[in-house]
């Protein structure tokens, strides 16, 4: 924890209130967040919609489940229903639950579980990438190639997971490397992010697509984890459809109530679901939670929905382009060697020295701290600085987002 307690030193650096874009912490001091708390906080803090909508669902009917599909709340299936017709087209079955790290494993028990069904049960290895992020659950910190390094402390973790390293390049080619040193009778699935999260990298367009084709042509599931990237982060509902893919599973997370409620979706293919309709021997999927499906997420979850299709989503592309060019403008008074990238808003601005390299994990912080000191909350890995901000923010706020990190940058050069 101890990357943790260098920020809990009192109480006057916990937040107490929030209001759009901005925050406020115990002592009063208002910060710009442009992080949307953890990335998935898309229409800001205090929304009225959404408020109004859990108020009235919590006055109705706030307790009810959907894990043992025992009398569901009405909310909920029409939240289902909601939200996959206005997913892409072959993903209209929904599971609901409280987290994605939740859903991804389910996802990956959900592949093998077909297998099993299918009658191929020994494809049970999963490709993963190299630099992916998954969550922090067991399966999911397994899943996880960025914090591989860390997978030896936990003891032994769920197996069966391989690593496809993407730094080469060609995505496409990571995964068939290892899915020719395994075999195809062992493959059930690849899992990826198509901005991972962890750096922000992405594979080009043609790439996802050919790796998309890839795992059609070998039966492999393709499971696209858009926890970050979904639900209007990059302009639209999904970064896959954004580009054309369809994969066999897609998971969204907490943006789907905003983050003002626990909730994630998994959304499967027709082919898979009806494949496991009827299992044999009465088998199912045994995987879920108590609160899988709450009525008061269902309820924040249409609200969103509203929002975003009322004029909200259509709105990100210029609200993106403004980013792009105020980091733009950073970038080139501040870091020479350094490259604007991301879709949508995710956007972040890499750190590189004047000799190419990549800034280390303390250096980031410390210039995560001279924001903070700045009135202006991001996101810092090694070599990364994210600007994530709620897709409700106005010009305004991107400007005080730049005018900050002009300021932040230059109170960095003075300690560093």
């Amino acid at each position: 924890m101890g990357s943790y307690l260098r920020n809990l030193n009192g109480p006057g650096r916990f937040l107490v209130h929030g209001e759009g874009a901005w925050v406020h912490d115990h002592d009063g001091r208002r910060y710009l967040d442009a992080r949307s708390s953890m990335w998935h906080g898309i229409l800001g803090h205090g929304h009225p919609a959404v408020i109004s909508a859990i108020r009235e669902q919590a006055e109705r009917l706030m307790l009810g489940g959907t894990v043992f599909y025992d009398r569901p709340p009405h909310v909920t299936v029409t939240f289902a229903e909601r939200l996959a017709s206005a997913l892409p087209g072959g993903l209209r079955r929904i599971r609901l639950g409280g987290s994605g790290a939740q859903m991804l494993e389910g996802a990956v028990m959900l592949s093998r579980l077909h297998r099993a069904i299918s009658g191929t049960p020994d494809r049970t290895a999963v490709i993963s990438m190299a630099g992916g992020y998954h969550g922090m659950n067991t399966a999911a910190l397994a899943l996880s190639g960025s914090l591989a390094s860390q997978h030896g402390f936990y003891g032994p973790l769920p197996n069966e997971v391989y690593f496809a390293d993407q730094s080469a390049g060609s995505w496409t080619a990571a995964v068939l490397a290892v899915a020719d040193r395994l075999g195809d009778d062992r493959v059930t699935a690849v899992l990826i992010e198509p901005i991972m999260s962890s750096t922000g990298d992405m594979p080009a367009t043609a790439d996802l697509l050919t790796l998309a084709e890839l795992c059609r042509d070998r039966e492999i599931h393709l499971i696209a984890d858009e926890v970050t990237t979904g639900h209007g982060r990059v302009g639209a509902l999904s970064r896959m459809n954004q580009l054309g893919v369809l994969p066999d599973m897609l998971v969204l997370g907490p943006a789907l109530t905003g983050g003002y409620l626990p909730a994630a979706a998994l959304a499967v293919s027709e082919e898979i679901f009806q494949d496991m309709a009827e299992p044999p021997n009465g088998l199912g999927l045994l995987h879920g939670s108590t609160t899988d499906g709450n009525p008061l997420a269902a309820a924040a979850g249409l609200a969103v929905l509203d929002v975003l299709q009322g004029g909200v989503l259509s709105g990100v592309p210029d609200k993106a382009r403004l980013l792009t060019d105020t980091l733009v403008q950073i970038r080139d008074a501040h870091l020479p060697a350094g490259d604007v990238a991301g879709v949508g808003l995710l956007q972040r601005l890499v750190l590189r020295t004047s000799d190419g390299d990549h800034w280390l994990g303390p250096e980031a912080t410390m210039l995560r701290d001279a924001c903070e000191e700045n009135g202006l909350l991001v996101s810092t890995t090694s070599g990364c600085l994210f600007v994530v901000p709620p897709l409700t923010i106005i010009e305004h706020g991107i400007h005080e987002i730049g005018e900050r990190l002009d300021r932040s940058f230059r109170l960095f050069r003075t300690r560093s």
